[in-house]
């Protein structure tokens, strides 16, 4: 369950910094149910994986620096049964 609430708030995040609707760190912390240094750290995690995320003083929200964004996927993985089931 805490899985799936991770993943969640990662594609919360992501969508109210592509909209640049986060707000200042305490209530970009508020909407997503989190303490501001929980959301510090949320942000750090993504840094290290090269995901160029800023604060504007002037806009009052976090955005994307780059043309990158988080993108979650969960697939299934197939057999090796299925895989060559799947090319004949």
């Amino acid at each position: 369950m805490a899985l799936i609430k991770n993943l969640d708030r990662v594609i919360r995040i992501d969508s109210l910094i592509h909209m640049r609707a986060t707000g200042p760190p305490e209530e970009f912390a508020r909407k997503l149910g989190i303490r501001r240094s929980t959301l510090f750290q949320w942000l750090q995690e993504m840094r290290h994986l090269d995901v160029d995320i800023r604060y504007s003083c002037s806009l009052q929200s976090y955005y994307f620096a780059d043309d990158r964004r988080i993108i979650m996927n969960i697939k299934n993985i197939l057999s090796e049964q299925e895989i060559l089931a799947t090319i004949h």
